[in-house]
């Protein structure tokens, strides 16, 4: 492409050549597995505590993340690197991180993930969706094209999807990652180093079952479309088929996701009036289709919700209070999480910068285009909050790009004929402690996020016993509800109206849901989060029982199940 001058796919003369024979990378990539396979254990979700994952974990597993780390950096550094080998380290380096969870817990984890799970079966069930009931189903496209898939694979339940949807959408956008790279700074090392670094520092999780996990991939191949024939010197007939390919990418992001289209509308924006988008009327689809169907097709969502919709523009100081000043609290090990995040965050923005210093354009210049591209999604920060979420959405929309540019600094740093020991050991220890302290990050929620069978138990006899029209609700919004009796029985957390602690149970009384489902999840979110007692939820059911309004009609382990007593206290 235009936009910068790479040399990523030359071998400089007097780069040093490795002398370690062709076993050294398989090696290491055998032994990071057989330390997993020895020391990865099943994990009881009531052990975790405010550390999350990482706290549980055997210590040879963050092992093996080092020696696959080390065995990636020996590869990429060789003379010739191979591609499988490149790829088996990637494909194991998303299974030792992403896919830990799925691998160790019982079930899967996230409540959204099994709410969205839920909206899929009514999907599949009724052949459309339910009218005035949730925004996100005026964004329907990820939950028809999953139910087709649960009906096309037979699987019987689309909960069966949950737990492995991180690990395969992360593998999958690895790919994509690698595409974009390769259409900005051409083949060669740097792409594959811009993928490692993206699985070092995606930490926000936006990659489970979610309608943003499954849009994210078709936000990287317009990216790769755009960048690759659509911002150089490409053959005509490739640039016209590049164009109806982007279109037809552009026509299925706007009815997948409210925020992503408008991310990439702004980086084609940029393009266009800087003159590197070579067919600018796509600017004009790109605006236009997501906003079409804003007004046609999520009706349901914005008539009468026009204020929540427009309200936050240019609110930037609410914004930012939603999305940084109200998310960092917590006890002394979250906090420790959040720290994790945001040492990612700046690790990846300096090594992004120190590559974009290093690379030129045609004209010799620094691409000033490509930075401005890579960061422009933090824009949309100033036009919504999204519920506190658009500063972790808008980190999620730049990486593609930070992560290419990272990749030049670190295939620059590795060419370099100085240095020729320490600097390819810094980059393995930083890359590595990097990949340790994602586990970290990722899995610091994993306290009140993932779930035991006994959980999933206690709600499926709920469902088994609700009539139409019955609530079932849960203490916090950590319970895995809503995957099943979509639309038939009432469902979600008792918080906003409640306020958690040990003397809610009048409260919920008073409410009076017809169930009240109880976790060690939602304990441990109110002890993490709200710094509660132990054992707050205990003190509640205890109320609920002895006042009369409640029974007991399920427990399993601390897992329970109550039941509004006829002619108790509502």
């Amino acid at each position: 492409m235009s936009l910068v001058m790479s040399k990523s796919a030359e071998v400089p003369t007097g780069e040093p050549v490795t002398s370690h024979r062709g076993w050294l990378t398989p090696a290491l990539c055998v032994v990071a597995v057989v330390l997993d396979v020895l020391f990865l254990k099943p994990i009881d979700p009531s052990a975790l505590g405010s550390f999350g994952l990482i706290g549980a974990l055997p210590p040879a597993v963050l092992v093996a993340l080092v020696v696959l780390t080390v065995a990636f950096v020996v590869e990429v550094r060789s003379p010739q690197p191979r591609t499988w080998l490149l790829f088996t380290a990637i494909v194991l380096a998303v299974l030792g991180t992403y896919g830990l969870p799925s691998l160790t817990e019982p079930v899967a984890r996230l409540p959204v993930a099994w709410l969205h799970a839920g909206w899929t079966e009514y999907i599949g069930q009724h052949g459309t969706v339910l009218h005035n009931f949730d925004a996100r189903f005026s964004w329907p496209a990820f939950f028809g094209v999953a139910a087709w898939l649960t009906k096309l694979s037979g699987i019987g339940s689309t909960t069966a999807l949950l737990a492995w949807a991180p690990p395969v959408l992360t593998g999958l956008a690895a790919v994509g990652v690698h595409a974009v790279a390769t259409a900005v700074l051409g083949r060669g090392r740097a792409p594959w180093l811009a993928v490692w670094t993206f699985l070092c520092v995606n930490w926000v999780e936006q990659d489970y079952f979610s309608p943003q996990g499954l849009v994210f991939l078709l936000y990287l191949g317009a990216l790769a479309v755009t960048f690759r024939w659509l911002c150089g010197d490409a053959d005509p007939k490739r640039r016209v088929a590049a164009s109806f390919g982007l279109v037809v990418l552009i026509l299925a992001l706007a009815p997948a996701h409210q925020v992503t289209p408008f991310a990439f509308a702004a980086i084609l924006a940029v393009l266009t009036v800087t003159r590197r988008l070579k067919v600018p009327w796509l600017l004009a689809v790109a605006i236009l289709a997501p906003l079409t169907w804003l007004v046609v097709g999520a009706s349901d969502y914005w008539v009468g919700h026009l204020q929540v919709l427009t309200g936050g523009i240019g609110d930037l100081s609410g914004s930012v209070q939603q999305n940084v000043q109200e998310r960092v609290a917590g006890d002394p090990g979250r906090l420790t999480v959040l720290g994790f995040r945001f040492g990612l965050t700046a690790l990846v923005g300096v090594l992004a910068t120190a590559g974009w210093w290093g690379l030129r354009t045609p004209q010799g210049r620094r691409p000033v285009v490509l930075a401005v591209v890579a960061v422009v999604p933090a824009g949309l920060v100033a036009l919504q909050s999204y519920g506190g979420e658009m500063l972790l959405r808008s980190y999620l929309y730049s990486l593609p790009l930070l992560c290419t540019l990272a990749g030049a600094a670190l295939d620059r740093w590795l060419r370099s004929t100085r240095g020729r020991r320490v600097i390819p050991v810094a980059v393995v220890a930083v890359l590595a402690a990097a990949a340790v302290l994602l586990v970290g990050a990722r899995g610091g929620n994993d306290g009140y996020v993932a779930f035991r069978k006994s959980d999933e138990t206690v709600v499926a006899e709920a469902y088994r016993i609700a009539r139409p029209g019955q609530r079932i609700a849960s203490l916090t919004a950590y319970a895995p509800l809503n995957w099943a009796e979509v639309g038939e029985v009432k469902q979600g957390s008792l918080e906003r109206t409640c306020i958690p602690g040990p003397a809610a149970g009048p409260c919920i009384s008073r409410v009076g849901p017809d169930f009240v489902v109880i976790t060690r999840a939602q304990d441990d979110y109110g002890v993490t989060l709200l710094g509660l007692p132990a054992g707050w939820t205990e003190s509640v059911r205890a109320e609920l029982v002895s006042s009369g309004a409640y029974r007991e009609q399920l427990r399993a382990g601390d897992s329970v199940l109550l039941v509004h007593q006829p002619g108790g206290s509502r």
